[in-house]
């Protein structure tokens, strides 16, 4: 973990179930039920553009995916309205303080991505301890740079990375931070 973050916490994130609710939003672990849901929410262009998810989408390797990612300390969450439907998905990086975030297409425009993101954030810092988060959003991604604003994060001057996305492109990732606000005591 870097120096600038810190996580101390009984609560282990990687350990199932993971349920968190807030915001009008349940973040909870995906289940064999939520295959028929994936294809619709992550089989996007713009999904594989913008992140990691591979294209052609296949949605029994995506769920070996997410739970192989959880053994090695990444936390991926079914984002719901109620615990039922996925509609979309948020992760956590558990060493490093990196977020993501992925909403399919038709739940868009809504507000379920910045209230998934504001969701999981105050769960890292209350929860987990963190006192920075972060961010990578591929350069001139507009809907997402608003998302991470809304939800309190604000560009930074890290060095802009080279990643493959899901389409086998390279993609330039700009970092967005979120830092613990400053108490007195």
């Amino acid at each position: 973990m870097s120096s600038d973050s810190t996580m101390s916490s009984a609560v282990d994130p990687t350990a199932s179930p993971l349920v968190l609710k807030g915001e009008g939003i349940v973040l909870r672990d995906w289940l064999d039920a939520d295959l028929p849901h994936m294809p619709g929410l992550f089989d996007a262009p713009d999904i594989a553009a913008n992140t990691d998810i591979p294209s052609p989408f296949d949605a029994d390797a995506f769920l070996v995916r997410i739970r192989r990612r959880r053994v090695q300390g990444i936390v991926d969450l079914a984002v719901t309205r109620d615990g039922g439907q996925p509609l979309g998905l948020v992760a956590l990086h558990v060493a490093s303080g990196v977020l993501g975030c992925a909403i399919g297409p038709q739940h868009r425009g809504r507000g379920v991505a910045s209230r998934s993101l504001r969701l999981i954030t105050r769960f890292c810092h209350e929860e987990l301890g963190f006192t920075r988060l972060r961010l990578s959003i591929v350069q001139g991604n507009l809907p997402s740079e608003r998302v991470a604003a809304s939800a309190g994060y604000v560009r930074s001057d890290d060095d802009v990375v080279e990643r493959t996305n899901g389409l086998g492109q390279l993609k330039l990732l700009e970092t967005w931070h979120w830092l613990a606000p400053v108490t007195s005591g």
